[in-house]
């Protein structure tokens, strides 16, 4: 197993300093963030928003202008009669919703535009005449194999005249105003005064429709009624002499709608109700005398003894003598004469009292008997009579049944006679339930196209596309755009935003190096001279003042403090992907590290894409690797820059691939750093990138810390969640990430506070040298 290999022991800490990588989570929107991704994807904004415009304005210039005229009517639920009838043939309209919806469909119907057609001459016009079209041959095309067309047996009369029907029927619209009984005939055409015209044509044909309809539906009821009539008329005659024959022929005779015998029968039952009324009270009266005489009890308590004046009058006489009595006894004595005279006359009147009390007894018995024989005599009367009701009530029921049929047939006859007359009246006198409320004028401004609403409506159509389209862009867009974003996904500091240089710039500094151009030998296999270099090399030392020197310090900056308060000699500089810019910020850290006086190797670690030997010593014989197999000695293979104090250990170009994965697992890399380590300071090391190469991962294991080059707005969150987890067993190594190549310019729509709108107060003139163009 490969282990590191210094002088100074590798103190690790108790709490690794590296935060542990958490999964990506993409932030809430928020206001200020959503204008953000509208300004950096304008672009696609304005896309949708132009290519809709441009099509709305195409459509604009190939349409037809048309203008529309509207007749407006109104269905009238309420009829006026002339005639006075107690109802038409046909009903008049109702007040709910769908019988208004039915009217407002037959107004488009096929039967009042055929007469719209036909009264304007339309089939002439050329406006209602079928246009050829793309599609007219393929249609042709296939009649020819159809067995049957929608014009097999029309003449080219009628074939014309339901193509002119059809156009009107797209050119016209019917609506309903809201829930009212008022209806909207909208007629669209290329003519001002043709579209008033049809448009009244067509309310005009809706009501010499209403009134044909009812006509012929009169007319035909007319006839029907007629023919009832006739047959009706001789049905009631015959049925009114069968009534009339049948009551001869069996003695009915009438008196006030009823029969003899059944108004006898009717006033005897009446009587012998009456009489068993009266038997019953006179029943009642003498079994209450009966039940007195058998309990022995005072007869005198009955009813008809109470009420009798006579037994009153002798019972107040009682009551006069007993109180004389009374008062002659206490005052005479019971012996005296006078007291036996006042008895007498009282045993006389009691006497006269038994005596009508006897008298009313005996006739109640009386009373009795006489209304039990008149109840029999009656009975007997109801009796024989009801024998004689019987024998003809067989005649009776099939007289009424002849009288039912024969009022039926009346009622009929006359229901259908007056019916008659009524729609006879109205025949000659219908009229339409609709009446036109505004005729339609000639308009004055053309309906379609709407220029303004397709311009609006095209408008904010792209706008919301755009929009739409901007934020799914941005949501999928999963490459790393911010500090934030590389700290949260990797989960450790991120040191710098080194800002792209633009091209122009980059020109401009090249110029420089035309003058030493003339005494550079092309074959010589030191270091190139500081002009001949690529401007981005040493871009940080030869323009101190820019955002990206600025940024190069920054890196230097952390790695200084790490320096001071942990041992670290060998730095890794690495990356992802390839085209990161590691190289350059590489060689730029290095080069500022040597600027201080700090001695430091810079090594080209990317045996199969040496970027740092074809910048700075593209014919340089000796490298890494011929250092690594003893073929050089290690002093005679490191260059060095005279202007900067840099040492460089180039690569040389390696045909056998296979001696480079062995070469970087192997003891000899580990010598070779094991002995540069005790020369100098700090070494940076150019490595592979990490996720399609396994030398970088390799590397990684040898050095002390480790420096991620992301690519700004080109590095795949993903990618970098990968290339964490393949450095997760020398996590605690990684110092930090830099992300390069940053368009400070574009920044600000992600960063607003590391972009050049927040560092332009601070250097003007740095910006121009070291932003993004």
């Amino acid at each position: 197993m490969l282990q590191r290999n210094s002088d100074l022991p590798y103190v690790v800490p108790d709490e690794p300093p590296v935060r542990p990588a958490e999964s990506w989570q993409y932030p809430t929107v928020d206001l200020r963030e959503m204008g953000r991704i509208l300004r950096r994807r304008y672009r696609l904004v304005v896309l949708p928003v132009a290519v809709l415009l441009g099509l709305a304005l195409t459509y604009l210039m190939l349409a037809t202008t048309l203008y529309t005229a509207t007749s407006t009517v109104l269905v009238d639920p309420r009829r006026a009669n002339v005639v006075e009838t107690n109802q038409s043939v046909l009903s008049n309209f109702g007040t709910d919703d769908a019988t208004i919806e039915s009217q407002t469909l037959l107004i488009q119907s096929v039967a009042i535009l055929v007469r719209v057609v036909g009264k304007l001459k339309l089939t002439e016009d050329a406006e209602f005449k079928p246009k050829p079209g793309l599609l007219d041959p393929i249609k042709r095309l296939f009649s020819m194999f159809s067995s049957s067309g929608p014009s097999d047996g029309a003449s080219a009369e009628d074939a014309a005249r339901a193509r002119s029907v059809e156009i009107l029927q797209r050119r016209m619209k019917v609506t309903r105003q809201g829930t009212t009984f008022l209806v909207d005939i909208a007629v669209s055409s290329e003519s001002p005064q043709k579209a008033a015209t049809i448009a009244n044509a067509v309310a005009d044909a809706y009501f010499d429709e209403q009134v044909r309809a009812k006509h012929d539906a009169t007319r035909i009821a007319a006839n029907w009624l007629n023919g009832q009539i006739d047959e009706l008329k001789s049905r009631v005659v015959a049925s009114e002499k069968a009534v009339e024959d049948y009551r001869s022929a069996n003695n009915l005779m009438v008196s006030q709608g009823v029969t003899l015998n059944d108004q006898q029968l009717t006033d005897l039952n009446n009587k012998l109700i009456a009489a068993r009324v009266q038997t019953a009270e006179a029943r009642a009266k003498y079994e209450q005398v009966q039940d007195i005489a058998k309990s022995g009890g005072d007869p005198g308590g009955i009813n008809a003894a109470i009420s009798s004046e006579m037994i009153t009058k002798l019972r107040t006489q009682y009551a006069d003598i007993a109180k004389n009595e009374a008062d002659l006894s206490s005052k005479y004595g019971a012996r005296h004469p006078l007291v036996a005279n006042v008895r007498a006359q009282r045993r006389d009147t009691q006497k006269l009292i038994n005596d009508e009390i006897r008298r009313i007894l005996d006739s109640t018995k009386h009373d009795y008997d006489v209304a039990r024989s008149r109840e029999t005599s009656l009975q007997q009367n109801l009796d024989q009579l009801q024998g004689v009701s019987t024998s003809s009530g067989q005649a009776q029921v099939r007289l009424r049944e002849l009288q039912r049929e024969a009022e039926a047939s009346r009622t009929l006859y006359e229901s259908y006679l007056a019916r008659s007359k009524e729609t006879t009246a109205q025949e000659s006198l219908e009229m339409p339930d609709s009446r036109i409320v505004t005729k339609a004028s000639i308009p004055i401004r053309p309906s379609s196209p709407k220029t303004m609403l397709i311009l609006g409506l095209a408008l904010m159509l792209g706008l919301g596309a755009g929009t739409v389209l901007a934020f799914l862009t941005d949501y999928l867009d999963g490459r790393v755009k911010t500090l934030e974003q590389a700290e949260s996904i990797a989960g450790v500091p991120a040191l710098a935003a080194v800002p792209l240089i633009g091209t122009r710039e980059l020109a401009r500094l090249a110029r420089r190096g035309r003058s030493e151009l003339d005494s550079y030998d092309p074959k010589t296999t030191q270091l190139l001279p500081p002009a001949l270099q690529p401007p981005l090399t040493r871009y940080a030392i030869d323009e101190p003042g820019t955002f990206f020197a600025e940024a190069i310090r920054a890196v230097r900056l952390s790695l200084q403090r790490t320096m001071r308060s942990q041992p670290v000699k060998v730095v890794q500089v690495t990356s992802a992907l390839d085209s990161e810019g590691k190289t350059t910020l590489a060689i730029n850290l290095a080069q500022s590290l040597a600027t201080l006086g700090i001695r430091t190797l810079l090594i080209d670690g990317d045996l199969r894409n040496p970027q740092v030997t074809r910048s700075l010593c593209p014919r340089a014989e000796a490298g890494l690797l011929e250092v690594a197999i003893g073929h050089v000695a290690p002093e005679h293979a490191v260059l060095v820059d005279q202007s900067t104090g840099l040492s460089v250990l180039p690569s040389t170009r390696i045909k056998q691939v296979e001696f480079i994965t062995e070469l970087m697992f192997s003891d000899r890399i580990v010598d070779v750093l094991d002995y540069f380590r005790h020369r100098y300071e700090l070494i940076v090391i150019d490595s592979p990138p990490l996720v399609p190469l396994v030398d970088g991962r390799a590397l990684a294991e040898l050095s002390d810390r480790i420096i991620l080059a992301l690519a700004w707005d080109q590095t795949p969150r993903e990618v970098l969640s990968h290339a964490m987890d393949l450095l997760s067993p020398v996590s605690d190594r990684i110092m930090g990430t830099v992300l390069t190549r940053v368009d400070l310019s574009r920044l600000q729509f992600y960063d607003y506070y590391r972009s050049s709108a927040y560092l332009k107060p601070y250097g003007t003139a740095g910006l121009h040298a070291g932003a993004a163009r």
